[in-house]
């Protein structure tokens, strides 16, 4: 056997440096937790999943929530709608979404824009309501994804507390 080579050594030993500096960088990845009200799973029953995306308060996260789900999806979407600019959407709800079940004051825009591309739209008056409807239209494999696009309308303090509905009405089921 020959003796390893200056390069050879300083090969080896340049491996063993990137592999445990791959491993320092992905140990705090590996304790991570969902942040509250981000995309946060709140429960599967009978192969359907509850998604908690209160915090979307804007077409954006909305966008990257519908993206990042290969699922169908049933949207619970609405609120303060100050402008919104639904259409930005539209690719992804008719790739996606099955039915929209709209939680809001005023939810016009949000079915005139959606209604010619999704049959199934529906309205509730409080989270409870959305959630139990969205629960009864849904299938095995299907997501129930509360992502409002919008900022919370009266029926909630905040995005935090129209979170905290959703997952309370979500463990009522």
């Amino acid at each position: 056997m020959q003796p390893q080579t200056e390069h050879q050594n300083l090969a080896a030993m340049t491996a063993k440096l990137l592999q445990r500096r791959k491993q320092a960088f992905k140990k705090p990845f590996q304790s991570f937790t969902n942040v509250a009200n981000r995309m946060e799973q709140v429960r599967t029953k009978n192969g359907i999943t509850f998604i908690n995306d209160s915090k979307a308060e804007n077409i954006n996260a909305t966008f990257f929530a519908l993206q990042t789900i290969q699922k169908p999806v049933i949207w619970i979407a609405g609120g303060q709608d100050a402008g919104v600019d639904y259409w930005e959407l539209m690719s992804l709800v008719r790739q996606k979404v099955e039915a929209i079940v709209m939680i809001g004051e005023n939810n016009d825009r949000l079915f005139h824009i959606f209604s010619p591309v999704i049959e199934q739209i529906y309205e509730a008056d409080n989270m409870e309501t959305a959630v139990k409807l969205a629960y009864k239209i849904s299938q095995t494999g299907t997501n129930i994804l509360l992502s409002p696009a919008c900022k919370p309308d009266r029926k909630f303090m905040d995005y935090k507390d129209r979170g905290t509905q959703f997952i309370n009405a979500v463990k009522k089921i």
